[in-house]
């Protein structure tokens, strides 16, 4: 009802305004100079003023009328725009709802064959939840948790582990399911991907990050890790007997009672780890940086450390080392550390000798 009073209020008043103009138009030159223009038997001097005022009334009214189109195509054009982007909005808003339903369809696939008891379809769903994850930024932490509960429930250690037998490789799913969470996108926020007590044998990894994860008291022996990212890892009580990294990074990751036993480790950088009672029996560090490292109660038993590992006699000399373990020769003739080396063999005779003493006998009545 206020629109149509307004519309017809502006009606009025545009109808007016040209009345009005047109009347300025011809009684204007009179209105204004009428003391010096004749009704009748107009003079040239009176048709020049006459003209004149006509030209300028002219030009002023098609100045008006220039900016009023000017305002109109103006906001014809604001509104055509509004329309151009509210049509826009509704077209990317239906774009996502549709990208979003067919991420979910494909989601539901993936999972469907993520149970399947055939080995190629579960690979086949692994695989796609991979690909929803790295399109799908959304889903990220939803994935990650589905490929990590995949993997505990398909290699949990619920009782002791047979030796690991020469060339073991994990089983396929498995192996596909860890790759896939190594090499994740890095987003924010990310949620701690925890995989403790797993069977997580013969791993082969080639690049990839395992940053952040948490794998304690897991088992990798016979794994084979080159230049993987294992930066802030909980490995407390893990098991890597004859696994080999080549390269890659270790920093500050826990490895407390962590078994290193016939490891190999090349070109590692493990700045700020703790190895606090971990077990590196016959474990090769070649060219390792092992900067800052927390050796409080590790056992180095016939351990073999390169000249090109980088360790200083302060951080050894906190390990229990003996007469078996090869040393870099600059560590081999330092004073603390041949002190160390002794006093470790003391205890251990001592050991042995409260070991071997017989009990008393039995008293006689």
């Amino acid at each position: 009802m206020k629109t149509r009073l307004k519309r017809t209020i502006l009606t009025i008043l545009l109808a007016l305004a040209v009345v009005g103009y047109f009347l300025l138009l011809w009684r204007g030159p009179w209105w204004l100079d009428g003391g010096h223009l004749r009704d009748k038997d107009l003079q040239p001097a009176d048709g020049v003023v006459i003209t004149g005022f006509r030209t300028t009334l002219v030009a002023i009214g098609a100045g008006v009328v220039a900016a009023l189109g000017l305002s109109y195509t103006h906001r014809s054009h604001k509104q055509t725009e509004r329309m151009f982007e509210h049509t826009r909005e509704k077209d990317r808003e239906q774009a996502e709802l549709t990208r979003e339903s067919q991420v979910t369809d494909r989601y539901i696939d993936a999972i469907k064959l993520l149970g399947s008891e055939k080995i190629a379809e579960r690979l086949g769903g692994i695989y796609s939840l991979e690909r929803i994850m790295k399109d799908s930024e959304r889903d990220h932490s939803t994935i990650v948790e589905v490929l990590a509960s995949f993997i505990r429930q398909r290699a949990s250690i619920t009782e002791g582990l047979k030796e690991t037998p020469a060339g073991y490789r994990a089983p396929e799913d498995i192996h596909a399911a860890f790759t896939v969470l190594s090499r994740r996108p890095e987003r924010d926020d990310e949620a701690t991907i925890t995989l403790v007590n797993t069977d997580l044998r013969g791993l082969y990894l080639q690049g990839g990050r395992l940053d952040g994860m948490v794998l304690g008291s897991a088992c990798l022996d016979r794994g084979t890790f080159w230049n993987v990212s294992i930066r802030r890892v909980n490995l407390t009580m893990t098991s890597l007997g004859n696994t080999m990294f080549d390269g890659g990074t270790m920093e500050e990751s826990m490895f407390y009672q962590a078994r290193f036993d016939d490891a190999k480790l090349f070109g590692v950088k493990m700045t700020g780890a703790n190895l606090q009672s971990a077990r590196l029996t016959r474990t090769l560090l070649s060219d390792v940086d092992m900067d800052q490292v927390d050796l409080r109660n590790a056992r180095l038993n016939e351990a073999m450390i390169t000249d090109g590992t980088t360790l200083a006699s302060d951080d050894l000399i906190k390990a229990e080392i003996n007469e078996d373990c090869h040393l870099p020769t600059r560590l081999m003739q330092d004073e603390k550390v041949i002190a160390r080396i002794a006093e470790c063999l003391r205890k251990r005779e001592e050991g042995n000798g409260n070991s071997t003493h017989s009990a008393p006998p039995p008293s006689s009545d």
